[in-house]
């Protein structure tokens, strides 16, 4: 199993552009936008903010939110969709397919399309980490003046949540790489769903019946991270297990239709 996950590793990583865009380009924006509106603000109302204590581990946590940012998403799934479609798009399963069982690939993209996800929302944390850091010194503002004991829990749930999204997004791109066999396709056709389900829940409001999208999902499970102060279990539990579903069909799915294709032929 290393050996096919690092195999994919390769590819994406000699992709250079394709992984900047897929995988860096969302931490170099999340820390342009954290400097440009943080900033500012210190810019414009410097002598206004008090000098306060902050928390920057909780401002790191809050960060990982932008797994459930449409524009994110869509350079994620093109992250992803890269890492699926490159043997469609060179026709080298024809030299893949007799040396391995094709679960072992499925298994090898998919983990390594999730290392890669992972690897940028560390980015995303440790940018906002740091650019949090650099204004508080700026602004004359206390660290370290917070709870660790509850500052490092939030920030893993944060985190877990991240990665359950990314998770379910990684299912559903890959599953739509193999149904069109393209990667624009499967980049759109994701954007498109995740725009549309935003769209729909600022239409409805808080709305049960989108409680089953993925977007809806992470929204009620960091509700139970961050809303009233305190760790809600259940809220934070029915999210987690919605994306897990989500993550698990459509990774069956996308399996079993990848099983059943003809790839000795492309």
């Amino acid at each position: 199993m290393a050996l096919p996950v690092r195999s994919e590793l390769q590819k994406i990583f000699r992709q250079r552009a394709l992984f900047a865009a897929g995988f860096l380009a969302v931490p170099a924006f999340a820390v342009l936008a954290k400097i440009f509106t943080d900033g500012i603000l210190f810019a414009r109302v410097a002598r206004a903010l008090p000098a306060a204590g902050i928390d920057p581990v909780l401002s790191a946590a809050r960060s990982l939110g932008v797994a459930d940012n449409s524009l994110a998403q869509l350079f994620f799934a093109l992250g992803v969709a890269s890492i699926f479609v490159v043997d469609y798009r060179f026709a080298t399963w024809r030299h893949l397919i007799p040396r391995r069982s094709r679960l072992a690939f499925w298994s090898a993209k998919s983990v390594a399309a999730l290392a890669c996800l992972s690897l940028s929302l560390l980015l995303v944390a440790l940018g906002d980490l740091g650019v949090t850091l650099v204004l508080a010194v700026l602004r004359g503002q206390q660290i370290g003046d917070f709870t660790w004991a509850i500052s490092v829990p939030v920030f893993f749930l944060a985190l877990l949540v991240a990665v359950a999204e990314l998770l379910a997004l990684t299912a559903m791109t890959a599953l739509l790489t193999v149904v069109f066999r393209s990667s624009m396709a499967a980049v759109l056709s994701v954007f498109l769903f995740g725009l549309a389900t935003v769209l729909l829940q600022v239409y409805l409001g808080s709305s049960s019946e989108l409680g089953w999208t993925p977007s809806a999902a992470a929204s009620l499970a960091r509700s139970g991270v961050f809303d009233g102060g305190r760790f809600q279990v259940v809220p934070y539990l029915s999210g987690i297990c919605i994306l897990l579903c989500w993550g698990v069909v459509c990774g069956v799915l996308g399996f079993v239709l990848f099983q059943r294709q003809e790839l000795p032929s492309e």
